[in-house]
């Protein structure tokens, strides 16, 4: 191995003899042409208002005045790229929609049609909204657990460390747009990977009937079972939060756990006592994290690109004419696809918000901060 590293060494030398002489002369030029007097005339230019700050302004007000104007290009494109499209939505899902050609975008206000529409006459969005909200609600707790236990297997150490942490992150990789396109066309090649997955747990032992012949609850032992069918999907979304775990627990103060082995302190309560109260504030941003990757990961939005082009909807919650062209038929009236999109996308986000907030509120009681 040595005589190998030398030959290599001895290969590349000349490249890096000339990538130094070249860095070399690149540092020299640039400083002679700062030297020149247009660029020490555009220097004295630049620094004079921070020169005036410097010389008016405390230090302490000084960093708060930099810090506002570092944030204004942030807040400019925040306000025109997002909010304002945001709050644009909120007024569509309230109208019909329509575009016109050389004349941008023409509303008439509907009040709630897009909303009846939604609830009362669409066949499935409200029906897969609440079966993906209660989806989530049975993942997150499972994903945690499952990213928190195989954070912790991984920072020990034993051989293969590296190997077994690039194949528990390599879902992540695989789970892009891209792989997820090609996959999706492949749907035979997935139903023979769910089926085999399957038939292995179910040749290996019946892991409920393990379960209920220790006496546990049988609500507990169907949620773990159902979550042991699912291992495939679990594995594949936990892969960013093993990293978040991961980081959390190597930045724990390691003279805890020294104290605690001097003291005698089993490995079981070295995790309850060190390990999981040092790691609990990052529960908030790993449960933030999956609930918006489940959301964007549901059958939700595939509902809502059936509404992305240009129509209209017959409906009985519509409009009887749009900037004074009649529309009624006599028997419905008429929804643009534009406003039901953005209704269901309101719908969507209200619902990713409240699970939100349901997450958060119940971590926070778990939550430990080393520093108060």
């Amino acid at each position: 191995m040595g005589k190998i590293k030398s030959i290599f060494a001895k290969m590349f030398a000349p490249i890096g003899r000339l990538f130094s002489k070249f860095r070399s002369w690149l540092s020299e030029v640039w400083y002679k042409f700062r030297q020149t007097k247009f660029m020490v005339k555009l220097g004295a230019i630049l620094s004079f208002i921070p020169k005036k700050i410097a010389s008016k302004i405390q230090y302490n007000k000084r960093k708060a005045v930099w810090g506002i104007v570092f944030i204004i290009p942030l807040m400019i494109g925040f306000i025109y790229f997002f909010f304002i499209p945001f709050m644009q939505t909120v007024y569509y899902s309230f109208c019909y929609v329509k575009g016109a050609a050389g004349e941008g975008v023409q509303t008439q206000f509907l009040g709630l049609g897009n909303y009846q529409y939604i609830f009362s006459e669409h066949p499935t969005y409200t029906q897969t909204l609440s079966s993906s909200i209660i989806s989530i609600l049975v993942d997150v707790p499972i994903i945690l657990i499952f990213s928190l236990i195989i954070a912790v297997i991984l920072n020990t150490q034993f051989k293969g460390r590296a190997l077994v942490r690039a194949i528990f992150f390599m879902p992540v990789i695989f789970n892009s747009q891209a792989i997820e396109a090609a996959l999706s066309t492949s749907t035979v090649m997935q139903d023979s990977i769910n089926a085999t997955t399957n038939e292995l747990f179910a040749s290996m032992f019946s892991f409920q009937d393990f379960l209920l012949s220790a006496n546990l609850p049988v609500t507990f032992v169907g949620y773990l079972g159902d979550a042991v069918t699912r291992i495939y999907d679990i594995i594949s979304y936990s892969g960013v939060q093993i990293l978040i775990f991961l980081s959390g627990i190597q930045s724990v103060p390691k003279h805890l756990y020294e104290a605690a082995k001097i003291e005698g302190a089993t490995q079981y309560e070295i995790f309850w006592k060190i390990t999981f109260p040092m790691v609990s504030p990052l529960m908030l941003t790993a449960g933030v994290y999956t609930i918006v990757d489940a959301f964007l990961r549901s059958d939700v939005l595939r509902e809502l690109k059936q509404f992305i082009s240009a129509g209209n909807v017959t409906s009985n919650y519509g409009i009887a004419s749009f900037l004074g062209t009649p529309i009624d038929d006599g028997i419905k009236t008429y929804l643009s696809n534009y406003g039901i999109n953005a209704a269901m996308s309101w719908l969507f986000c209200l619902g990713a918000l409240l699970i939100i907030a349901i997450i958060l509120f119940l971590l926070s009681r778990m939550v430990f901060y080393y520093d108060e």
